[in-house]
């Protein structure tokens, strides 16, 4: 079977054989009278609905605008049994679909707009058809990256063990972390939990009440759940996978997910919108292993780094190495990464990157969460700020004003002077952007 067709065709399986098996349920968290589920009949029947009007409208392509995972599910099936090139735009990268000015937008209604006069596909091509995706815009503005359905596929784990599970989906649909998610859950006949918000006990409780066994989130989440969460509903939790993405995983947040999830098996992947997955770690330490550098991976890539720390990634011997804007650090037989480029701090032409800073902070009693972040000065450039998350309770002793001196002092004992925060704020909760990762901005901007 081609690889565009691979997902309607999933799904018209599971739906001639067990039409009532839920797909989808969105809402979750909220209590069994506001969950919304959707069968797998259902979704075949809007799939296949919408082939009709592909097949009657004939778009150049198809921008998929739909705020429902459902009809967001049936576009991306539909335009790929129709071979219809297909854009998959979130609410931040509404700007680019300028750039696709002759395609039809798709919504929840599922209609296909007609193009103009003389510029529908003469005929569905044999070959793939592209697929567009908007990057988060982390390191810079969304862009378009164009990937095909044989690379949208090729992290999907297809062995009998996947077959059936419960996927929690806390990433934005329309993303690249998040079409792995759901597109991995429903070509193996399983279940995608939409919990109502990112707030840590609706997460906490749609994953227990949804017998979720996979959680794929940014460690940034997993923290939230961890500190902060409704402990009735962790203690219901049922993991058996957590898989970490968008952001570095620290050693104290691995230690802390398998203390408390100690029957999950515990990964961290690096992966881009423009790359795909690049490689998983899942021995229970942060970064990499060293001796990964400068030989094939198991997907075929190779690593390698630029003088200043720069990751690069070569995907291929035919393709050209990547610059990835992800900087690491050797500490013995590890890389961890130490930041993104972009976020790095120029105090007075010193640099401090920002995760370093959070990392002692996090290791302070009665800190649940922490962020650094650069604000302008007239004298050095810039200064470091940062933000700190209480536990809650605070451990016993621990008042938010010996808090801050706390932090400070450890922030003196394990930084460079120039890294110590000049402005240490309490928060209730950090600033995160749209994709779930922690905001290296100033808050307002």
């Amino acid at each position: 079977m081609s690889a565009p067709a691979r997902l309607a065709a999933a799904i018209d399986a599971v739906a001639a054989t067990d039409p009532d098996r839920v797909a989808i349920v969105t809402a979750a968290g909220l209590g069994a009278d506001l969950r919304q589920p959707v069968s797998y009949g259902a979704l075949a029947g809007h799939v296949a609905a919408l082939e009709r009007r592909l097949a009657d409208s004939r778009p150049i392509g198809v921008v998929a605008r739909a705020s429902g995972l459902a009809p967001l599910i049936a576009i991306v099936a539909a335009c790929g049994r129709q071979r219809v090139p297909l854009a998959l735009m979130a609410e931040d990268s509404r700007d680019l679909v300028g750039e696709l000015r002759d395609w039809s937008v798709c919504g929840n209604d599922l209609e296909v707009p007609r193009p103009p006069q003389g510029r529908t596909r003469r005929e569905f091509d044999s070959s793939s058809p592209q697929i567009v995706v908007a990057t988060s815009g982390t390191s810079g503005p969304p862009k378009l990256v164009e990937h095909s359905w044989d690379s949208l596929l090729a992290a999907a784990r297809l062995a009998e063990q996947w077959h059936g599970r419960g996927w929690i989906l806390v990433y934005d649909a329309t993303r690249w972390a998040g079409t792995q998610v759901w597109l991995q859950a429903i070509l193996t006949g399983g279940r995608v939990i939409v919990p109502a918000s990112r707030d840590p006990d609706c997460v906490a409780r749609a994953a227990a009440d949804e017998n979720v066994t996979i959680l794929p989130a940014t460690p940034t989440l997993l923290r939230r759940v961890i500190a902060s969460a409704d402990s009735d509903a962790v203690g219901r939790m049922r993991l058996d996978r957590i898989t970490l993405g968008g952001e570095a995983a620290d050693g104290q947040l691995l230690q802390q997910a398998r203390a408390l999830f100690p029957a999950a098996r515990v990964a961290h992947v690096y992966a881009t919108t423009e790359l795909g997955e690049v490689f998983r770690v899942s021995d229970g330490l942060p970064g990499f292993p060293a001796e990964w550098l400068g030989r094939p991976l198991p997907g075929g890539a190779r690593l390698s780094t630029r003088r200043d720390g720069e990751l690069l990634v070569q995907l291929s011997r035919d393709t050209a190495e990547v610059a990835t804007g992800d900087l690491v650090e050797r500490r013995g037989d590890r890389y961890e990464f130490a930041g993104r480029r972009s976020d790095t701090i120029v105090v007075g032409g010193a640099k401090v990157f920002p995760r370093r800073v959070e990392d002692v902070l996090r290791g302070v009693p009665g800190v649940a969460d922490a962020r650094a972040y650069g604000l302008p000065n007239a004298i050095t450039g810039e200064i470091v700020a940062a933000q700190i998350v209480v536990t809650d309770p605070l451990p016993d002793g621990v008042t938010p004003e010996n808090l801050r001196a706390a932090a400070l002092a450890a922030c003196r004992g394990a930084l460079e002077p120039h890294g110590v925060p000049r402005v240490l704020d309490f928060t209730r909760k950090l600033v995160t952007n749209p994709s779930g990762k922690v905001s290296r901005r100033p808050v307002g901007q």
